[in-house]
């Protein structure tokens, strides 16, 4: 699979058919979404050029703690040094490729392998080789050159981010458009208050595109629909390598669904009323996305697990306190109701999207050019992305 060409795969040709007139434009082909061989080139290819979502800070809040993660089929771990520096590094021993953390720990001085005892800080940097030149005798931090193989990373809020190739532009250029246009949002208020996969049964990008597709919203969420304002719905705006909207909410509620008289939650102090009038959204390309609301954050990561199976990670996001005070348990749970409502009907109409990926007369899709200009968009990320070519170019 390795050796597959990227070129063959995505041709001048498919790409040519994304053409910003979407009453002609064709999206990726089918095998796009049911190859195997085209999910290695994705993992291969175009998850390693740009930065990716890799995890949350706060699941290493403290220096010693060590967690393992997988980003684009590569076995990571995060962990804050004694400086309180997050970093991320390959799961591997750089002595004979032992992975090194199986599990999340707190409290950790070293990271020693489970093979030859080779340990090391929190930095990366070697701190003794036992037995190294023979029976007790020991190499104690001599080897300069040898150290842990550190991920370029970045970290903005909670959300950590690497770049597995190292040759990305830089993370304020990538992530600047939301930087900017949140800076309002008062994030570093919110708390992470609950975590929550949900197993979707298509191709990740399905999975992606169905949330930014606010096409849907009125066959499928009929509670959603009601919270947005009809004169504003609209196709995404595109902004660098991300895409936003950002609804008018039709009434008052958490976010999801009109309800004036529902539990409460406390908003984040500053908002203009502008800004708490709105619900905004976003995908940061790849394969994560945000939605913000005046009371709550959520932030998502859609990993692909197989061609057609997909897990969608979600963190939930409070005001301080009511991220886990007793107070506002009610509210919490209402919010997390709203949500297991809405992603069920998700779950159930990106199954027949996948589904209907089987048919060979399917070609790309029609498009609206008043909703899709976002779905044309991202599958042209896509196929540059595997092609290393525009933006991502090296």
């Amino acid at each position: 699979m390795s050796g597959i060409d990227p070129n063959l795969v995505v041709s001048d040709e498919i790409i040519a058919r994304m053409t910003p007139d979407l009453t002609q434009a064709r999206g990726l082909p089918n095998e796009a979404f049911t190859s195997e061989e085209f999910l290695h080139l994705e993992l291969k290819h175009l998850f390693s050029r740009t930065w990716v979502f890799a995890g949350v800070k706060s699941d290493v809040p403290k220096p010693g703690d060590v967690k393992p993660i997988e980003v684009a089929g590569r076995s990571l771990f995060m962990t804050t040094d004694g400086d309180g520096q997050t970093r991320v590094f390959h799961n591997v021993c750089p002595h004979r490729g032992a992975r090194l953390v199986v599990e999340q720990t707190k409290q950790a001085r070293t990271l020693t392998c489970p093979y030859h005892a080779w340990s090391f800080s929190l930095s990366g940097e070697l701190q003794g080789r036992p037995h190294f030149h023979g029976p007790d005798n020991h190499d104690r931090n001599s080897a300069s050159d040898v150290c842990l193989f550190e991920v370029r990373s970045a970290a903005w809020n909670d959300w950590i981010f690497v770049n597995l190739d190292g040759q990305a532009s830089d993370f304020e250029t990538y992530l600047g458009p939301a930087i900017q246009r949140y800076q309002d949002w008062h994030l570093g208020s919110f708390r992470v208050g609950h975590y929550q996969p949900y197993r979707f049964h298509c191709n990740w990008k399905l999975a992606i595109e169905n949330f930014f597709d606010n096409y849907h919203v009125f066959k499928v969420h009929p509670a959603l629909i009601e919270m947005q304002n009809d004169y504003d719905n609209r196709g995404m705006t595109i902004d660098g390598h991300h895409m936003f909207n950002y609804p008018t909410m039709a009434g008052e509620g958490r976010g999801l669904a009109v309800d004036p008289g529902g539990a409460k939650l406390p908003d984040v102090p500053g908002l203009s009323p502008e800004i708490k009038r709105q619900m905004r959204y976003c995908t940061l390309f790849p394969n994560a996305a945000m939605t913000l609301f005046p009371s709550n954050v959520q932030f998502l990561m859609f990993e692909p697990v197989t061609v057609d199976e997909t897990v969608m990670h979600m963190w939930f996001y409070f005001v301080e306190d009511a991220a886990d005070s007793d107070q506002h348990v009610e509210g919490r749970e209402a919010l997390l109701a709203d949500w297991e409502t809405l992603n069920a009907e998700d779950i159930g109409i990106c199954q027949r999207l996948q589904q209907g990926r089987a048919c060979d007369a399917y070609d790309g899709g029609r498009f609206s050019p008043y909703w899709d200009n976002g779905t044309v968009h991202f599958h042209h990320q896509i196929a540059q992305a595997l092609r290393g070519i525009g933006d991502f170019a090296r």
